[in-house]
């Protein structure tokens, strides 16, 4: 009967320890009933740098922000990215390109837990960058200029 019990539990512990992995995957995978809204084309590292935006010559009062992102909007989505401001959005890692990461919508209520995903933020601000408007983000004498159609997410 010990010698049962013991078996149980060591082949219990052997089980866990080989599948860590497998338990821990999914949290960088969107819900399927999450939409696609973009493509994230860069992560502008801001700390301890003086931030400033302009858009066209004109300079942009920044909200508070942890993170600044470029994207690039998807052309099949039925709302303009402007519609974001204001909204949770979650930024995945993409399932066909590794290498790539994706802005998702609709993600809180769908499983996910907003205060335990560490990549779920609520989008403060969005400048879309236009040939009238282009958007320039200065970082303490660097220049990040978004190709028109781009946008700048603040979060």
């Amino acid at each position: 009967m010990v010698k049962t019990y013991w078996a149980i539990l060591t082949f219990g512990l052997i089980i866990i320890q080989a599948f860590p992995t497998a338990l821990s995957a999914g949290d960088d995978k969107p819900a399927p009933n999450t939409s696609l809204v973009a493509e994230v084309r860069q992560r502008i590292e801001t700390d301890r740098l003086d931030v400033r935006v302009y858009q066209g010559k004109k300079l942009v009062q920044l909200a508070r922000y942890t993170n600044l992102f470029v994207v690039t909007p998807l052309p099949v989505q039925s709302k303009p990215i402007e519609d974001l401001a204001n909204k949770s959005v979650a930024i995945f890692r993409s399932a066909k390109a590794p290498d790539r990461w994706e802005v998702h919508q609709d993600v809180c209520g769908m499983g996910y837990d907003e205060a335990l995903v560490d990549n779920a933020f609520k989008v403060k601000q969005v400048f879309v960058s236009s040939h009238r408007n282009p958007i320039e983000v200065r970082l303490d004498g660097r220049v990040v200029r978004l190709k028109p159609g781009d946008a700048l997410l603040v979060l």
